[in-house]
């Protein structure tokens, strides 16, 4: 192992850690802008503050996860894509996972920082930013081989939206009630099934690092009726919010991602092999796209 850690290399160590997979956090801290905007409360500097620490955190779990995942085996080369497997650069030898792991603490540092400021103005957030990076630090040594990851990655990419919401408030003025809890975890369990579908490729390695996720506890094809159990809540909370009037008729917009969503489930009782499941994971990740940015946009035009 080598024992180095280069400043003039952390282009790299970005480019090695999928940079675009972090813009998923980008719906997340959306949902919790507009519902604040929409409740007539926004704070600039907050809302960027909000928008870098979700960016670099979600970038530390990915070096978290790159670390631990190469020293338990389970990524390989031949698995390696856009979405899953890994960005490869630890299992080509091209980045230590000393390197690795000493920035993903750096992009953590900087993220919870980012937190604790925000914290001092709003007490809450010191809350949400405890449980956000518990997920965080625990994700991939502890929820992830335990089989508790896609729980984790539900509760984690919440905090995003909760705590992006309440930073826009002015201090303890904080509007909060049932249909806005329910509202907030949609990212969080569109980002677990983006999860759920990248695992399909990773069966073969996951089991033999013996990480208990969802598709090894469980194989592939109930997995795919996992999937579409989550979506089908997904779904049903947007229609529900929608029917009370919570969501305004625009939001049932979001429910032009059906298809794509009818289309995963199938090809995903059906998987074949990581060329074939590659459009799969890229439609998992347009349907939290297309669909929280409409509810989004649905809010600040209510």
């Amino acid at each position: 192992m080598v024992f180095n850690f280069q400043i003039n290399r952390i282009g790299e160590y970005i480019v090695a850690l999928r940079p675009h997979i972090i813009l998923m956090s980008v719906p997340c801290w959306f949902i919790g802008l507009a519902m604040a905007l929409n409740r007539g409360y926004f704070d600039l500097l907050n809302a960027v503050l909000t928008l870098v620490g979700a960016l670099v955190l979600h970038l530390s779990v990915n070096a978290f996860n790159e670390v631990f995942d190469y020293l338990r085996g389970n990524d390989t080369i031949e698995a390696v894509s856009e979405y899953s497997g890994g960005g490869g650069y630890l299992v080509k030898g091209l980045i230590s996972p000393f390197e690795m792991g000493t920035f993903a603490i750096l992009l953590f540092l900087i993220g919870a920082s980012i937190g604790i400021y925000l914290s001092f103005q709003h007490k809450i957030i010191l809350l949400i930013g405890l449980i956000g990076g518990m997920m965080i630090l625990l994700y991939t040594p502890v929820f992830k081989p335990a089989g508790l990851g896609e729980l984790a990655m539900i509760i984690g990419f919440s905090c995003i939206t909760f705590g992006t919401y309440f930073s826009m408030f002015e201090p303890d003025k904080y509007v909060i009630d049932f249909n806005t809890f329910l509202l907030f975890l949609l990212p969080g369990l569109w980002k677990s099934t983006v999860l759920v579908i990248n695992e399909f490729p990773d069966y073969e390695n996951d089991k033999k690092a013996n990480v208990r996720n969802w598709i090894v506890r469980f194989g592939r094809k109930n997995t795919a009726f996992i999937y579409a159990f989550m979506m089908i809540i997904y779904y049903a909370l947007i229609i529900y919010l929608v029917y009370i009037g919570f969501l305004p008729i625009f939001s049932i917009a979001s429910l032009i991602t059906v298809p794509l969503f009818i289309r995963n489930f199938v090809n995903s009782l059906n998987y074949i092999d990581l060329q074939k499941h590659l459009p799969v994971m890229k439609n998992q990740v347009n349907i939290g796209y297309i669909s929280l940015f409409l509810i989004g946009i649905g809010l600040l035009i209510k």
